[in-house]
């Protein structure tokens, strides 16, 4: 079982990430969930990394449906104007009227059950490789970052545009730093 491996602190930053899910009051613990709970790992030392600006770059996401720059760059290539768009949705619906679309929870017995999104059960196991690959025999906090860096996507765009990439990371990983 994958978990047996985890350490105490990549535990911790697990439950820190359903806390961060609780606080945003989304319906699942996603991968941005997962790297707030990771910014004060020491993988990330030394990035300089503000978790003001961090946590405003995932917002501005969230506030455009999530998607990242890099979408609405895309989308502006082909003639589609995302700000504008987000701009006319919250006009009419509200501020951050996107952000909140399938926020609906589901209901346990025994109250509310905060499940993983997809891509951070990929981000999990594809920590186990990364910790394979190194040689260790556990699964660490340095071992979820570059899982998130290997991931792509708006949580691999946010640190990359901070500075933070993988091959960075991984050396000084492999280092032992």
């Amino acid at each position: 079982m994958i978990g047996e491996r985890f350490t105490r602190e990549a535990r911790q930053a697990v439950r820190d990430a359903v806390k961060e899910a609780e606080r945003e009051s989304a319906p699942r613990i996603g991968r941005r969930h997962m790297l707030l709970a990771l910014l004060e790992s020491p993988a990330l030392a030394g990035f300089d990394l503000s978790r003001e600006e961090v946590e405003g770059a995932l917002r501005e996401a969230r506030r455009k449906g999530g998607l990242s720059e890099a979408d609405t760059e895309a989308l502006k290539e082909l003639g589609i104007d995302l700000d504008r768009i987000v701009d006319s949705v919250e006009q009419s619906l509200g501020e951050g009227a996107l952000a909140s679309m399938g926020t609906s929870r589901k209901r346990w017995l025994f109250g509310e059950h905060k499940s993983f999104e997809p891509e951070l059960k990929k981000t999990l196991e594809r920590s186990l490789h990364e910790a394979r690959d190194l040689g260790h025999n556990y699964l660490g906090n340095e071992h979820l970052v570059l899982a998130l860096l290997a991931g792509g996507g708006l949580v691999t765009e946010v640190l990359e545009a901070r500075g933070v990439n993988y091959v960075e990371v991984r050396k000084r990983v492999a280092q032992g730093a």
